[in-house]
């Protein structure tokens, strides 16, 4: 099996509902997935709204294991945080900077219980609106991915997806079952990546996509085909990618349709179809800064239009 997930990060369970929504595939022979209604997508045309909670998606995928899951959240911070003994103790670390990923994610877990509704005030000191220019950075991959700053929290909803986010990484790699990629470490043989639903779209031409669902999802089952790889979807679930939006009319959010692009992104990962995209860093090393920052990835290819 693999996943895409579209994420979000509300503090109630009835809202993470609407914006936690995940599309599942099943290999069904060489280079070939079928994208139906039964296991993880089974809620999709039977519930309303048709997401997840944090906790019931955690649960799900350490009981249901997956090979490959395209989460769309930001994995880390930029290393110059992870490097802060400041950045640490603002939220109670007395042991110094975290250095790396693991000590940064496993502390903000023992912080964020998943307790309906989530709690995220222990984390207000990295909202200080006076240490923006500090907190508000961002990666090498989110300068080449078109990406925002993980720990924004204006405008976007980028700071709660962040912390959400890494207590279910957390939790799904103490469970032995995933490695995060390209996090060194880890037990298992499931993948998890991030993904951006924007930045892959953007290779296969689609600049502007909010708007478009359905080219989104046309474009995204393009660019599997032009590899090589067949996707069978039952059209009902095309046809939801293309109605369901969490947000307003005037500013729709079509998270069925992203979470679809993420699991195609996931798939083309599977098939070794994508890269990780990072921006060069003036000083250190290419592989540190992933091993540190973590990366998006996004597929080789370019429109499949043109192929």
């Amino acid at each position: 099996m693999i996943v895409g997930v579209d994420f979000g990060a509300p503090q109630r369970a009835r809202d993470q509902r609407r914006k936690i929504i995940a599309v599942a595939a099943h290999s069904t022979g060489w280079r070939s997935y079928r994208i139906d209604a039964t296991g993880m997508n089974t809620r999709l045309l039977a519930n309303d709204p048709p997401g997840w909670t944090a906790k019931e998606l955690v649960d799900e995928l350490m009981a249901r294991p997956a090979r490959v899951v395209g989460f769309d959240f930001p994995f880390c911070v930029p290393h110059v945080l992870l490097r802060d003994p400041k950045f640490a103790a603002d939220i109670g670390c007395k042991d110094g900077a975290f250095l790396g990923w693991r000590s940064f994610n496993w502390w903000i877990a023992q912080r964020l219980p998943l307790t309906d509704p989530l709690d995220f005030t222990p984390f207000a000191p990295w909202r200080d609106r006076a240490e923006r220019a500090r907190l508000w950075t961002k990666r090498a991959t989110d300068i080449a991915a078109g990406g925002q700053p993980p720990l924004k929290d204006k405008f976007q909803a980028t700071f709660q997806m962040t912390i959400l986010g890494n207590v279910l990484l957390s939790k799904l790699w103490e469970s032995q079952q995933y490695r995060v990629l390209p996090f060194p470490g880890g037990r298992g043989v499931g993948e998890i990546i991030e993904v951006y639903p924007g930045a892959t779209l953007r290779t296969m031409g689609l600049a502007s996509y909010k708007s478009r669902p359905d080219e989104a999802v046309r474009l995204s089952i393009a660019a599997c085909a032009a590899v090589g790889i067949k996707l069978d979807v039952d059209l009902r679930l095309v046809a939801l990618a293309c109605r369901y939006s969490s947000g307003t009319a005037k500013a729709p959010d079509y998270d069925v349709a992203d979470a679809f692009v993420a699991l195609c992104t996931a798939i083309l990962h599977a098939e070794n179809g994508c890269r990780p995209a990072l921006a060069p860093d003036p000083t250190w090393q290419e592989r540190l800064v992933r091993e540190w920052e973590g990366a998006i990835w996004v597929p080789t290819i370019t429109s499949p239009d043109d192929s």
